[in-house]
């Protein structure tokens, strides 16, 4: 029996950043588009020209948890300094292990020095539960023929 390997990478499961948003902007501003995108991240244009990303978590532990104003601390003061991220070709078991190493439920997916999009724990889940059931359904036929 010969087995077919399929390589998923980072590219085929990411979502394209299409929206980034100003550092200047307060966290009430950024957490009221969090809502309204039901995401839980926002990928943040800072002053000196790099992108980084707030997550909910950020806003939680580094606002609310200190009992900081949401409507005078800007979003680049609790973005991410160092990003995590990989590339666009990285396999998706590369992604979980950097995930896992760092922990952390967002990857960076970096091109060109530029955040094309976000891989998330929930993508990694949906892709293997999709893969999961693929095999159910062909094991499921055998001794059908």
């Amino acid at each position: 029996m010969q087995f077919v390997s399929m390589v998923i990478y980072a590219q085929d499961i990411m979502k394209k950043v299409n929206v980034t948003v100003q550092g200047d902007l307060t966290v009430r501003q950024g957490a009221k588009l969090m809502a309204n995108d039901r995401e839980g991240f926002l990928i943040v244009h800072k002053g000196d020209g790099k992108s980084s990303i707030v997550t909910e978590w950020d806003i939680v532990y580094k606002v609310v948890a200190q009992d900081r104003d949401p409507d005078s601390v800007k979003l680049e003061e609790i973005a991410s300094q160092d990003i995590i991220s990989v590339d666009p070709k990285t396999p998706t078991e590369k992604v979980v292990a950097k995930m896992n190493g760092s922990n952390i439920r967002r990857m960076a997916v970096v091109e060109g020095g530029k955040i094309v999009g976000i891989v998330t724990s929930k993508d990694i889940l949906r892709i293997f539960n999709d893969y999961m059931d693929n095999i159910t359904e062909v094991v499921s036929k055998f001794g059908k023929a």
